[in-house]
């Protein structure tokens, strides 16, 4: 029985409502993004070439995107999950295939602290032109930009992993969770596949699940 708890999440779609990256393409990016979001749909190319693409046409740097992100609110119940997190001392890990600077930009302006934030970084060169940092190809096992399953394959004595998701980043990863919450198309995909998952209905909601089978740590994953 695997013993500590640690917890990652994503961030757009369930700690920020919506998705931060195709936000900011769509106020600030030539509408060509949408050309490339729709080959990377039909799976013409991967999430890699799409993101770097993107964000290449992004215009008006940080600046620009700072106006923008002000439109941007969280969840309002996640502060408040992440405060139970540090006081129960269960490891809080944003892990998402979006912008670590708008994530860490976001979560500071709300006064949340989470233990790490694991995503894609942001460069702005001197000609004011954006441009992603990628892990190398040999870092991803799925052909996403940032592979989340990646960053829990080396551990020696792996923790009891929660995963809380609702996208196409969060594939892999939820079949090497112990415990999957999902939404969206992550549910869809869970149950596709046979991957046990309880339906993500909040943060309160999540809280108080773990709440309970903490006090029972056998069975985890019974009904």
């Amino acid at each position: 029985m695997k013993g500590a708890l640690e917890i990652l999440c994503d961030f757009d779609g369930t700690i920020a409502p919506i998705d931060t990256v195709d936000f900011l393409l769509e106020r600030l990016a030539d509408p060509a993004w949408r050309l490339l979001e729709d080959q990377w749909t039909r799976g013409e190319i991967d999430s890699r070439e799409c993101m770097t693409a993107q964000v290449a046409l992004l215009r008006g740097g940080w600046l620009a995107i700072h106006r923008e992100l002000e439109e941007v609110r969280l969840d309002p119940s996640f502060a408040a999950f992440a405060a139970w997190c540090r006081t129960t001392r269960i490891p809080l890990r944003v892990v998402s295939e979006g912008i670590e600077q708008v994530i860490v930009h976001l979560l500071q302006r709300e006064g949340v602290l989470v233990d790490e934030v694991w995503a894609l970084r942001l460069s702005e060169r001197s000609n004011g032109a954006l441009e992603l940092s990628l892990p190398a190809r040999g870092a991803t096992l799925c052909g996403a930009a940032l592979c989340k399953c990646a960053s829990v394959t080396t551990d020696i004595s792996p923790p009891f992993r929660v995963l809380i998701g609702d996208g196409r980043s969060d594939f892999c990863i939820s079949r090497r969770a112990d415990l999957v919450f999902a939404c969206s198309k992550l549910a869809i995909h869970c149950e596709q596949n046979d991957i046990p998952f309880v339906p993500f209905l909040g943060f309160d909601a999540v809280r108080s699940l773990l709440q309970q089978r903490r006090a029972v740590p056998v069975g985890w994953l019974s009904p």
